[in-house]
């Protein structure tokens, strides 16, 4: 039940629709907390948040640049998707 519970909390990840965009356009390219903001129509600190959670889950890396931080893809996000669905598939279905 707890590798099941693991996996959801993995998947919860995805279910956001920022956190979705954000991996969309960190795709395409490194970039930071203020043009992901201008790109999304969010405040910095909700982008903040988000790539925090994208981070802890594996999906984002972080570059320091001065003062500036850079956030990119640090997998493929289909591979990262597979994995943890086939995680999850080879949990034996308990009572």
């Amino acid at each position: 039940m707890e590798r099941i519970r693991q996996c959801a909390q993995r998947f919860h990840v995805l279910a956001d629709p920022i956190r979705l965009q954000i991996l969309l356009l960190l795709q395409e390219r490194e970039m930071c907390v203020g043009h992901l903001a201008e790109v999304l129509g969010v405040n910095q600190p909700t982008v903040s948040y988000h790539l925090k959670r994208l981070h802890r889950a594996g999906l984002v890396e972080r570059r320091a640049e001065n003062t500036w931080n850079y956030y990119s893809l640090c997998t493929d996000l289909r591979s990262w998707v597979n994995e943890e669905i086939n995680q999850l598939l080879e949990v034996a279905p308990g009572p």
